[in-house]
């Protein structure tokens, strides 16, 4: 190939260079062949703050020793959660067994005063029977010793219907220190003729002794009477006292009618 190029171009003068004397290429290491690539030198690191650094790590080891602070305690929480909750648990169990024990004692006590209260029933109940047993036996030989005799009774009509006696009652009366039984009988004539009432009023114990007595008066009707016979058809009503001869109480009557 042609060289074009005009020697005046290249002609040197004053202030022309001279001959361009070989530059090592740029980053060319002195002695390194030429053609060979250039040869970078180690990239240094930059070099943080202290600051940042030391902030960091006084960071890092806040957040770490902070977050194990935390979890020691919950750690210490739970633990304390569940010790209380297996106490109370325990607790739970030991009084639950204790309960059901409890109950099978009082259901045992149960059962027994059960079985008690229907043997005192039945004991009860023959007793009952022996007493009325015993109660007829008397009543059959005061009747056999005293003719008509009644068991006696407070504040109910009692029917007598022997002759001209109808019916009567017994009402208690008195204090404790001087108690006393009144009466009050019915006296009706059903006769063609008058009637001369004759009539005595006996009270008994349990062992068949006297424990007082009264004789019917024209004084104790208690609509007054001009006489003491009852006429034909006629009724009278009579009421009295009958004062008590003995401290135990009468459990028996009869009505002497003549």
């Amino acid at each position: 190939m042609n060289d074009y190029r005009n020697n005046e171009w290249t002609r040197t003068g004053p202030n022309t260079p001279g001959p361009a004397t070989p530059q090592e290429p740029i980053g060319q290491s002195p002695g390194q062949p030429a053609g060979y690539p250039p040869v970078q030198p180690p990239a240094q690191p930059l070099a943080k703050p202290l600051s940042r650094r030391r902030s960091s790590r006084r960071s890092s080891s806040r957040h770490s020793s902070g977050g194990s602070g935390s979890s020691r305690r919950k750690l210490k929480r739970m633990k304390l959660f569940i010790g209380v909750l297996l106490v109370v648990l325990v607790v739970l169990a030991v009084a639950g067994v204790m309960t059901f024990f409890k109950m099978q004692q009082f259901r045992g006590e149960a059962q027994q005063l059960t079985i008690d209260l229907r043997q005192s029933e039945e004991d009860l109940a023959r007793a009952r029977e022996k007493i009325t047993e015993m109660n007829n036996d008397l009543r059959i030989m005061l009747a056999n010793r005293i003719p008509g005799v009644a068991e006696l009774s407070m504040n109910r009509q009692l029917e007598i219907n022997d002759q001209y006696v109808r019916n009567i009652t017994f009402v208690q009366s008195g204090t404790d220190q001087s108690k006393a039984i009144e009466f009050s009988t019915v006296l009706e004539n059903t006769r063609a003729v008058p009637a001369l009432p004759n009539v005595t009023i006996v009270l008994f114990d349990e062992s068949g002794l006297q424990t007082g007595a009264a004789r019917l008066t024209q004084d104790q009707a208690v609509t007054p009477v001009d006489a003491p016979e009852l006429q034909p058809g006629e009724t009278r009503t009579y009421s009295a006292q009958i004062q008590l001869q003995r401290e135990t109480p009468s459990k028996y009557f009869a009505v002497d009618v003549n």
